[in-house]
């Protein structure tokens, strides 16, 4: 078995998004990149935790529900992964429980990664095109924004490139 390297998770994320709809191939893609532009503004952009941010969502081939898990269990079959690997996989998601430094801003990134422009524009483009309105989206956006906002109270740092990234978004309408 091989490790986890950059190049490998890019084309392993390739290949298993590829199962999906090209919406959510797209999705992934553009999640993943939100992911990797928010650990620089994080200041933790290793080439591991970039590996990762490929592979995190992997397990959404088989269903959203647990991808987490089941992405582990997708990607432990394939790569050698090494104990932070594993917890930033495990644990990503807004209801995760890191326990390490790693996973911690791993999942401070996971949340960060919505308010990237990039990834803002792709949610407008999708979910338009599921029929929402724009002001729903808005609606939708406001709501993650107190979400995470309430989060990150704690994380300074966080708490701090939300606010940077939101405020850039201009999109709050209150």
């Amino acid at each position: 078995m091989n490790k986890l390297t950059l190049t490998a998770a890019k084309e392993y994320a390739k290949e298993k998004f590829s199962e999906l709809d090209p919406l959510m191939q797209e999705w992934n893609t553009i999640h993943s990149r939100g992911i990797i532009a928010a650990l620089e503004l994080l200041s933790c952009s290793r080439d591991e935790l970039i590996a990762v941010a490929w592979v995190h969502d992997v397990g959404k081939v088989r269903g959203e529900e647990d991808h987490a898990r089941q992405g582990l269990l997708m990607l432990e079959q394939d790569f050698l992964l090494d104990a932070v690997a594993r917890e930033c996989i495990a644990e990503h998601g807004s209801g995760g429980n890191p326990k390490t430094k790693e996973g911690k801003l791993f999942r401070c990134a996971d949340g960060l990664s919505l308010f990237i422009p990039e990834v803002v524009r792709f949610r407008y483009f999708a979910e338009g095109k599921e029929g929402l309105s724009f002001a729903k989206i808005n609606q939708r956006m406001e709501k993650l924004y107190a979400k995470y906002k309430g989060a990150y109270a704690e994380n300074e740092l966080a708490l701090g490139i939300l606010e940077k990234l939101w405020s850039a978004l201009a999109i709050n309408t209150k």
